[in-house]
């Protein structure tokens, strides 16, 4: 089925100016300056295999020059095929790529995204923009969206001095970071971290008291580590590991991703400390933006459960700023 869609999208374009080898994928990203978290190739690795899903990415050319990269994948839902998940990723342009060479890849783009759903019978399409300023890839699909909304994402400006950073901590905060750190050992790892990352692993099985994802997930963001695309933070009483947390980042931003601590110790400020020495971590490394995660209301497209509502107040606690995150569904029934 993947096979005859790749050959469908090559036939349909004759190949011109996409390709499915993406061994030209991370020189594009050495090119730019409008990086996401998303467009790692990594993270579209990790995607596919949490989704259990197929690989359909493209690197972009233009007078055979790798100029852009188009994260895709299609997977199973409850209903039938999804493209790309929860949220179609927009493409991405080396910095010097002119406006009207990517407004033309952009519109070739959302051709083969449509091709693609027709043939898969996808009902869906998802996506968010990440700019403040609206991009052109939006509006492309703005004029064909079905509905409109926005969530509210929790962030913090790693360009601030770490002190006018901890100042934007909700007061009651601070004082309980300070405590974790001089409680408990908390250090950050990167590079080579098998031995530390089976533990963290070990220890979101032990709190969630299940496997919830498979261990090929896992091995990617352990090499995302190895790889300097994400770090691990970790909080330790003696030698029992009690606490971690798992970041990624790119150059420009940083992204709290996952985090496991001992259910007996909730009410202990170990989260704290993770979150205290991954924001010091990110800013030395040069990201501008930290996103904290999604403010969870009751007024969200899903409404929020107790406990995310709970961890959503955690999260605010260290938020600098709050923005809003434009969504749009495109229904391919209408």
């Amino acid at each position: 089925m993947i096979g005859d869609i790749k050959s469908f999208i090559k036939d349909k374009d004759k190949g011109k100016d996409i390709s499915f080898d993406l061994s030209e994928w991370n020189s594009v990203l050495d090119k730019s300056d409008d990086i996401l978290i998303a467009h790692q190739k990594s993270t579209v690795d990790y995607y596919i295999s949490y989704f259990k899903g197929e690989n359909l990415s493209l690197v972009l050319y233009e007078n055979n020059k790798a100029v852009g990269v188009f994260p895709l994948f299609v997977c199973h839902g409850e209903d039938g095929w999804l493209i790309s998940g929860n949220s179609l990723i927009k493409p991405l342009f080396v910095n010097n790529i002119a406006k009207k060479t990517k407004k033309r890849i952009e519109k070739q783009l959302v051709e083969i995204v449509y091709a693609i759903a027709k043939r898969l019978e996808v009902k869906k399409i998802k996506l968010i923009d990440s700019n403040m300023v609206l991009s052109n890839w939006y509006m492309l699909w703005l004029e064909k969206a079905s509905k409109s909304f926005l969530t509210y994402q929790l962030a913090i400006d790693l360009k601030l001095s770490i002190n006018d950073i901890r100042l934007g901590f909700r007061k009651s905060y601070r004082p309980l970071v300070n405590k974790a750190l001089k409680e408990w050992d908390t250090k950050v790892y990167e590079g080579n971290i098998d031995d530390v990352f089976e533990e963290f692993r070990l220890l979101h099985l032990e709190v969630s008291g299940k496997e919830t994802r498979s261990r090929e997930s896992w091995g990617i963001q352990k090499e995302q580590v190895k790889s300097n695309e994400a770090l691990l933070v970790t909080v330790r009483d003696g030698d029992i590991l009690i606490g971690a947390g798992f970041f990624t980042y790119t150059k420009n931003e940083g992204s709290y991703s996952i985090g496991a601590y001992k259910r007996e110790l909730f009410d202990k400020p170990i989260a704290h400390g993770v979150q205290m020495k991954a924001i010091e971590a990110l800013k030395e490394k040069g990201c501008k933006t930290y996103h904290v995660g999604q403010k969870m209301t009751l007024l969200d497209e899903n409404v929020p459960t107790d406990k995310e509502l709970s961890m959503s107040h955690f999260k605010e606690g260290f938020s600098g700023y709050i923005y809003a995150q434009p969504h749009l569904e495109v229904d391919l029934n209408e």
